[in-house]
């Protein structure tokens, strides 16, 4: 799996500076779409508070984490259940081992809330119950909001395009940070029992941190599954549908899935990056070949479709796609 330092990006190094990284960008999204980052700019410290604030949120009583639903919020940001929204015995029964709280980042200056959109629309517990917890949290997704800017100029250049390209699509970043929180499970049934089934993201990428459990793993170009162990420091960037269909196929959304063996509970927070929800997502200049891959879409509407499955099921969202993938 590689590590890239993306530091030219993020601490203005040299034109040919960045190139390298959009040259080694390239090559991990053509291999696999999955790679490490360093250089990205936020410190340890941060990264492990954060990690710990999660953690707080879901040692609560299951009382007090009700008080922020996903299913009483127009936008579906909050905490979900095991089972998804609205969950049932039959839900259950099937579901990803895994409890999850949505938010998005705050809304910029002068912007204003956008029904397409989840900016400004997050849920948050009466700061009696976590002191500090909204605030901790909304810097760190402003930073991830920062740092997801700088990889869209990575990603233009990889794909020789201007580094303001996706920079320039992603203007009123369309963003979900979810803490995910996998349970220990009975070793007796924990290899049997998903804490996330096989999937694709559903955005651009997706900027994620794990603790130390481990339990994730991808698919390689060759139909492999390979562990993605935790790199201290690291983020794991892997690219989602929206960048598959922008470059028709040349970066295929990467399959992945988690399991948590461990006898230890598992949290990873994912930071998933897509376009303006309004904005038109076709292939792009530098990737159009005699046939289209896919037909134009609209960032917003791809992305509610598949949550609406993730809501509905407890399971994630598969495209057509992506089930085809996995019939194979």
């Amino acid at each position: 799996m590689p590590v890239i330092d993306l530091s030219p990006f993020t601490a203005g190094g040299s034109l040919s500076q960045r190139q390298e990284t959009a040259r080694q960008i390239r090559r991990a999204c053509i291999d696999i779409g999955f790679f490490y980052i360093t250089g990205h700019g936020i410190s340890v410290a941060e990264m492990e508070s954060t990690v710990s604030l999660g953690r707080q949120f879901f040692a609560l009583p299951i009382a007090q984490k009700e008080l922020i639903l996903a299913r009483h919020n127009d936008a579906n940001l909050g905490f979900i259940q095991t089972g998804g929204l609205d969950p049932d015995a039959e839900k259950l029964a099937k579901a990803d081992r895994k409890e999850r709280l949505y938010s998005s980042r705050a809304l910029y200056p002068g912007e204003l809330i956008d029904e397409t959109s989840p900016a400004g629309r997050s849920q948050w517990l009466p700061e009696t119950v976590l002191p500090g917890f909204k605030d901790a949290i909304e810097t760190a997704i402003a930073n991830k909001v920062r740092l997801a800017r700088q990889l869209a100029r990575a990603f233009s250049l990889s794909v020789d395009l201007p580094e303001t390209y996706l920079e320039d699509f992603h203007d009123r970043l369309g963003c979900i940070n979810s803490f995910n929180y996998y349970p220990a499970v009975d070793p007796d049934v924990a290899d049997r029992l998903w804490g996330f089934s096989p999937h694709t993201d559903y955005g651009t990428f997706t900027i994620l941190q794990q603790d130390d459990v481990g339990g994730l793993q991808a698919q390689n170009a060759d139909g492999d599954w390979i562990d993605v162990p935790p790199k201290t420091g690291t983020f794991v960037i892997n690219v989602g549908d929206l960048l598959s269909r922008w470059t028709n196929n040349l970066y295929v959304s990467t399959l992945h899935r988690v399991r948590n063996l461990s006898p230890r509970p598992r949290l990873s927070i994912s930071f998933f990056a897509y376009p303006n929800p309004r904005a038109t997502i076709a292939t792009l200049p530098s990737c159009e070949t005699a046939q289209a891959a896919y037909d134009p879409v609209i960032a917003g509407d791809y992305i509610r479709s598949l949550l609406t499955q993730a809501y509905t099921t407890g399971q994630t969202g598969i495209s057509q796609t992506t089930a085809q993938r996995l019939s194979r």
